[in-house]
C-alpha cells in the first residue's frame, strides 16, 4: 500500500511542477482520463499579429513647418512605444523619437522643421516601428529646404 501512495505522490508532484512551467509560458488545459492520468496541454492562443499604419498630415514641407506623423497600431501591448526614424535624402538618419502607444493604438509625434537639423532639401522617409523591428509601416514626404 505504501508504494502506492508513493507513486500517487511523485505524479501529483509532477503535475504540479508541469503546471507551473506552463503558468509562466501562458494559458494551460488540463484532462483528467478515467480519473488517474492528466495530460497538460498548452493553448493554442496564438498572439493577434500586431501591424502598424503611419502617415504624415501632408505630402510637402518647407523650413519652419511642424510635420504630424499620425498612426494606428493594431493589437497593441500596453508600454510598447512606437518608434519613429526620420532619414534624409541621403537615406542617413536624421531624426529619431519614442512614441507612447494610447490603449486603442493611436499615436502621434509632431516634428519641427528647424535650420539646425534639416539642411538637405528632398524626399525624405519616415519608417515607424512598433516592438519587434519587422512591424513597421513607411512614408515618405518632400522638404523643400
Amino acid at each position: 500500500m505504501n508504494g502506492k501512495i508513493l507513486i500517487a505522490v511523485c505524479v501529483v508532484i509532477v503535475v504540479i511542477t508541469t503546471i507551473i512551467l506552463y503558468l509562466e509560458q501562458g494559458e494551460f488545459k488540463v484532462t483528467t482520463v478515467n480519473n488517474s492520468t492528466s495530460s497538460i496541454t498548452q493553448s493554442s492562443n496564438q498572439p493577434t499579429p500586431t501591424s502598424i499604419t503611419a502617415i504624415t498630415d501632408k505630402s510637402s514641407y518647407s523650413m519652419g513647418d511642424v510635420i504630424v506623423i499620425s498612426g494606428m497600431v493594431k493589437s497593441p501591448v500596453a508600454g510598447t512605444p512606437v518608434t519613429i526614424l526620420i532619414l534624409d535624402p541621403n537615406n542617413l538618419l536624421l531624426q529619431a523619437e519614442r512614441i507612447p502607444v494610447s490603449l486603442d493604438g493611436r499615436f502621434q509625434a509632431t516634428i519641427m522643421t528647424t535650420p539646425a537639423i534639416w539642411k538637405l532639401g528632398g524626399t525624405y522617409a519616415v519608417s515607424a516601428q512598433y516592438g519587434s523591428s519587422n512591424v513597421t509601416s513607411q512614408t515618405t514626404f518632400y522638404f523643400s529646404g
